[in-house]
């Protein structure tokens, strides 16, 4: 309870934010003037009207009846709503609802005690530090009311609707709070000045009222409940009464300054008061602090509440006639003038009345004026104006906030009454306000009122410098004084001052908002205001954006930027998901090409499904950004889609499309691009949920030629290409959304425990690396006779790469173990394969299983099958006929020795072999096994150098290895194959020399020189024709394929587990095979033999290293 000697008083209201347009006497007067002027102005006019409707009647017939209805309605609604009453100016609309807010009642009972305490000096620099935050924080009110219209709220309002709900409805809340404190306070503060004049124990003009805590606690209830009763009556009764309210307070202001100087010395022992006139010495006295049970932050804190109150103009922002001009102009001279009295003030009463009596008597102004009883009826009139003013602010924000529904338990009180009154609002303002004088302690809350409306003020100037520092062309404030610094320094001053007065209680209060913040951002739905985060995230991401230069780009901080293009999002849901966690972090780009003739009725169709793409990406809560193209085909809006995704340095570098719909006549395939695309061979796209995309028209299928020119087009571009097989099956297999995850359970020493551990199947990622290699068909030989050859140990990176960033993702690496899968042909060769390839999975930081398996009597029916068929008399005869005169005249050929493990092209016709394979057309590409790691693992370039050293390569064959038996070339000189050292523009090595022999068979092309069959060694031929030791290295494609296929399929499900997913090498079509639909579909039967009934396998094809061991 707040005793008389009691120093801390809050006494001012908070900002007022009414949305009545009877802020001040002068505005009620005028508006109530008007109402009744315009009235009798509108029955007029409509009286004049029906007299010449009568006149048209006589002659106009039944257009008279109508044109007497239209009066009718005219009158009524003139009669029911009235005229619209005028607009305020700057003086009743802006600057005495200011004025009057920031002059409270602590210029009554509190002036003396800042003189005491801290002395002359001491007050007028902490009503100079509040009147710089309060300046400030005008300025940038000043702005936000110039740059539009302020509604109901005031400063909820500009909060809400520049830093968005979250901001609006944490801070709009506390400043509800806020005001009501300062309500409840000037009800209390009441008493005080009402028991010096009226109390039964010492009042100087009647001792009539009884004296105690409970009498206290009955006046300020009756106070609260008399301006409750004002308030639902409306703004009408307050008006009527601010008049008299307004001259009453400027009255006592005026006797307060005239005192001083009419006023004779005096000194009154009994009431301790020693008023000296005007003296240097007396001022001398007050000049410096002497603090005496008190802090210049407790000081700080009681004197600050009397520098608020100047949002009471801005929320008056609908009511004026020129907001542009009279919320700056009226603040600004509100918070003027106010300053000076206030200094004014304090140098006249620390002039002339002793310290003594300015420590011992609060009620000091009223002992010294000529007119004792002006100033305490101005000091009650005060303390009723601000109790109505805190409690109509306090409901009218407390409506705005349930009106935007941003609080569930607020929406009773968003109803309005008559005149949308906040009625509801208003008694919730009554019985929180009336529960506070129950409190006990008032001066413990007195301190959150400034906390709270310094959170209110900073948080403006925030809003203020966001709008700066974003440079959005819609912030253009006719106001022209404000800066960002102003905000800024605004901003920082509120803060400071909130932890100067009390650390402890600003940060309860910050607590507090947090928590708000919180709730509403998590409860809350979208609201259409706008946000100026947006603004301000675009303006920083542009400003970095500028600065992520790929030339500095390296592959040490290579991540997943992936461009999925999708047909049928309802077929593709599995993958969409997929590779969202591919992307780990990086760039996710959802495309879909509109393919119609007509671009005019693609637009419309564009416009309809572009809120309903990104309403599914929401939906599915992946983080991907939308890229939608028009055109009149599949391939060239996928090329527009590729070369148009990303923007400076965040551009896709991995393009993922489902594998081809062989069944084109039919649209249930599993939707990713190229088009309709995506052959799973399962109809498992029943999908129990709603889409917001099953309203979509779909494109027609793609055909094999365009689905293939997608894939060069990519590979042209430079882009890494992914081809997802079989997705459709990954969700109902294993689970992919919908279940929950459990945290991983672990065992003593804190290691998690496998699937098996727990008694459940393991389930895997297999990654099945396989190098690829061909030569180049562009340029293949320069001026000095070098041929460059490319044997992409990228994609065997990539396929690693991959697989270990997919492991990284918290629900795959919780579900799922890694493993590396490798194939050589010979049990013989395992160790030293198995070595090879770990220490490439030490180097490269991989942490997976490896198996490495052989083909060669490990029971493949596929593999045992086709060494048969390779080894029939048939075969032999074809292939020493191979070998003959005509045959070596065309394609003298050079032994090379044998890549293990790696693809390479093959110019000579394929061998039927197990599965019956026709021979094809030269320039395939077949895997090979076994291929020795390069010592530094970037290296990816071989090339061929031409000498006239016509000696046989077979003596550089590999130890232990078979020589390739399926090469051949043209040329009449030696042509020695050798290891290039280059180096790349980051620096590293491209080829070392550890494996020197570690050459595909690569054909050599279009070599300048003699053409000389002697060339070919009888030893090549014998070898050549002895087929029984035929190996996966010498099969076609689509034997090897099926070959693979096998094996994947018997160690997916080997030992009780089962594999989720599986990530291989992609063999690249050759240059061309689009323009052809046979070679398309030879291509698209290749891969599909390769992963055709597998668990999901998703095959890759990178031109580019994505991971090194360097630091």
């Amino acid at each position: 309870m707040l005793s008389s000697r009691s120093p801390h008083l809050d006494s001012r209201s908070a900002d007022d934010t009414p949305t009545q347009p009877f802020a001040s006497s002068g505005a009620a007067a005028h508006t109530l003037l008007t109402v009744g002027d315009g009235a009798r102005q509108s029955m007029l006019r409509l009286r004049q009207s029906d007299e010449t409707q009568m006149q048209s009647q006589d002659g106009g017939g039944g257009i008279g009846c109508l044109g007497a209805q239209q009066q009718q309605r005219q009158r009524q609604a003139v009669t029911s709503s009235g005229a619209a009453p005028r607009k305020l100016g700057t003086w009743d609309g802006v600057f005495m609802p200011v004025t009057l807010t920031i002059w409270g009642i602590l210029v009554y009972v509190r002036m003396g005690f800042f003189i005491s305490q801290v002395g002359v000096v001491g007050t007028i620099g902490s009503f100079v530090c509040g009147y710089t935050v309060t300046t400030l924080t005008t300025l940038s009110i000043s702005a936000i009311s110039t740059n539009g219209t302020v509604k109901g709220g005031g400063p909820y309002y500009m909060l809400s609707r520049s830093l968005g709900p979250e901001f609006g409805g944490s801070i709009g809340l506390m400043f509800y709070i806020g005001t009501l404190l300062a309500g409840a306070l000037n009800a209390v503060a009441f008493v005080e000045p009402m028991m010096n004049n009226f109390g039964s124990k010492g009042g100087d003009v009647l001792q009539v009222l009884p004296e105690g805590p409970w009498w206290d606690i009955l006046y300020s209830s009756v106070l609260l409940a008399l301006c409750t009763v004002v308030c639902l009556r409306g703004a009408q009764m307050f008006a009527k009464a601010s008049t008299f309210l307004s001259a009453v307070i400027i009255a006592s202001i005026f006797m307060i300054m005239a005192s001083f100087a009419l006023r004779a010395p005096f000194e009154d022992e009994t009431r301790g008061v020693y008023y000296s006139g005007w003296s240097a010495e007396t001022l001398r006295e007050n000049m410096w602090p002497e603090l005496v049970a008190e802090s210049y932050s407790s000081v700080l804190g009681v004197l600050f509440p009397a520098c608020i109150g100047i949002m009471a103009g801005a929320s008056m922002s609908s009511q004026l006639r020129k907001p542009s001009k009279s919320i700056p102009k009226g603040t600004l001279w509100g918070v003027g003038v106010t300053f000076v009295l206030y200094i004014a003030l304090a140098v006249s009463l620390g002039s002339t009345t002793r310290r003594a009596t300015l420590r011992s008597n609060y009620n000091v102004l009223q002992e010294i004026n000529i007119v004792p009883l002006v100033v305490a009826v101005g000091a009650l009139t005060t303390s009723v104006t601000s109790t109505l003013s805190g409690l109509l602010s306090a409901a009218s924000v407390l409506q705005a906030i349930a009106k935007d529904d941003l609080f569930a338990m607020l929406a009773p009180l968003k109803r309005v009454g008559r005149n949308d009154s906040p009625t509801r609002a208003i008694f919730a303002t009554y019985a929180i306000s009336q529960v506070a004088f129950f409190v006990g302690d008032t001066n413990a809350v007195a301190p959150y009122t400034t906390m709270f409306n310094l959170i209110m003020f900073a948080f403006v100037n925030v809003a203020c410098l966001v709008l700066k520092l974003a440079a959005s062309v819609n912030f253009r404030p006719t106001f022209q004084y404000f800066k960002a610094w102003t905000a800024a320094v605004g901003a920082v001053g509120c803060f400071a001052t909130m932890l100067f007065v009390d650390a402890l209680s600003a940060l309860a209060s910050t607590a507090v908002v947090v928590l708000l913040f919180a709730y509403v951002h998590y409860t809350c739905p979208p609201k259409p205001w706008g946000d100026v985060t947006q603004s301000l995230i675009y303006h920083q991401c542009r400003k970095f954006m500028l600065r992520l230069d790929l030339r500095k780009d390296h592959v040490k901080f290579w991540r997943p930027q992936i461009l999925l293009l999708v047909h049928n999002p309802r077929n593709s849901l599995h993958l969409i998901r997929f590779c969202n966690a591919l992307k780990k972090g990086g760039l996710y780009v959802i495309g879909h090409v509109i393919k119609r003739e007509d671009f005019g009725h693609a637009m419309s169709e564009f416009r309809r499904q572009e809120p309903a793409w990104l309403r599914l990406i929401d939906v599915l809560g992946v983080k991907a950004f939308l890229n939608m193209a028009v055109d009149k085909s599949d391939d060239a809006g996928a090329r527009s889609i590729v070369f148009g995704a990303g923007l400076g340095g965040m551009r896709p570098n991995i393009v993922v499309m489902g594998f081809f719909n062989f069944l084109a006549g039919r649209e249930a395939a599993d939707g990713s691009m190229g088009s309709q695309l995506t052959y799973d061979g399962q109809e498992q796209h029943q999908q129990k949920e709603v889409l917001p995309t099953d309203g979509i028209e779909l494109n027609t299928p793609i055909s094999p030629t365009a689905y293939l020119r997608i894939i060069e087009d990519v590979l042209t571009m430079g882009k890494a290409l992914g081809i997802a097989h079989g997705f459709s099956g990954l969700e109902t297999q294993h689970g992919l959304s919908g279940l929950h995850i459990p945290a991983p359970t672990t065992d003593q020493a804190g290691q998690k425990k496998s699937s098996s551990a727990l008694g459940q199947p393991t389930q895997y990622i297999d990654l099945w690396p396989i190098q690829i290699g061909s030569a180049a068909t562009t340029a293949a030989v320069s001026s000095d006779g070098r041929h460059t050859y490319l044997t992409n140990f990228d994609s065997y990176v990539m396929v690693l790469q991959l697989g270990t960033v997919l492991h990284l993702v918290p629900y795959w690496n919780k579900r799922y173990t890694l493993r590396v899968m490798c194939f050589v042909e010979d049990q013989r060769d395992v160790d030293e394969e198995y070595r090879r390839v770990a220490k490439l999975l030490r180097d490269l930081r991989v942490v997976a299983e490896l198996h490495v398996h052989y083909m060669r009597g490990a029971g493949l029916e596929t593999y045992d099958r086709a060494v048969r068929a390779a080894s029939s008399p048939s075969a032999v005869a074809a292939a020493a006929a191979a070998t003959g005169p005509a045959v070596q005249a065309q394609h003298a050929v050079q032994p090379v020795p044998l890549p293990p493990n790696s693809r390479v092209r093959q110019h000579c016709s394929r061998t039927t072999g197990g599965g019956g394979e026709s021979p094809s057309t030269p320039g395939g590409f077949s895997m090979r096994v076994n291929l020795p790691m390069p010592l530094r693992y970037e290296a990816t370039r071989l090339e061929a150098v031409t000498t006239g050293d016509p000696r046989s390569l077979a003596q550089r064959g590999l130890p232990g290895r078979r020589r390739n038996t399926s090469s051949y070339g043209s040329s009449g000189a030696g042509v020695v194959w050798d290891l290039q050292r280059r180096r790349r523009s980051d620096g590293s090595m491209v080829l070392s020399n550890l494996y020197p022999h570690a050459l595909a068979a690569l054909t050599i092309e279009g070599v300048p020189g003699k053409t000389d069959s002697t060339l070919v060694s009888s030893s090549y031929v014998s070898s050549q024709t002895t087929l029984p030791d035929t190996e996966f290295n010498d099969m076609p494609i689509g034997t090897q394929n099926r070959i693979l296929n096998e094996m994947m399929r018997r160690e997916s499900s080997k030992g009780g587990g089962s594999t989720a997913v599986i990530f291989t090498t992609l063999q690249a079509p050759e240059p061309g095979t689009s323009e052809s639909e046979t070679k398309s579909m030879e291509y698209l039967r290749d891969i599909d033999s390769l992963a055709s009934g597998l668990p999901p396998v998703f095959l890759v094809h990178a031109t580019s290293l994505t991971v090194t061991t360097s630091l």
